[in-house]
């Protein structure tokens, strides 16, 4: 269940950001801020369902091991990632990106 619901966060987010003419792919540049859809309620909503599809494989097969990558997986997330993002975005989009990143959390 925990996976499904983090597929259909991915779907969901990839879908937004798609139909509001910006690039999911990380290496080309940002259109515009997305603030529809899970957007509304998280900053990040792919990071997010990654980490929710690891969680749910955790629980499927039983496995203490995957959730031990999920330490090292959202210290990279966070700090490798989106530390980055969030720099290029308040760059591009300056008082857009600042008041959207007031209202709307990293996470949730």
């Amino acid at each position: 269940m925990v996976f499904a619901i983090a597929l259909a966060l991915f779907v969901w987010a990839i879908a937004t950001i798609t139909l509001a003419g910006s690039n999911v792919p990380t290496n080309l540049p940002t259109t515009t801020i997305v603030d529809t859809g899970p957007y509304r309620f998280t900053r990040n909503p792919i990071y997010l369902a990654m980490v929710l599809g690891l969680i749910g494989l955790a629980i499927a097969f039983n496995g203490l091991w995957l959730l031990l990558t999920l330490v090292p997986f959202v210290i990279v997330i966070r700090y490798g990632v989106v530390a980055r993002e969030e720099a290029y975005l308040e760059r591009k989009f300056g008082e857009v990106y600042r008041r959207y990143r007031a209202r709307v959390r990293r996470w949730l």
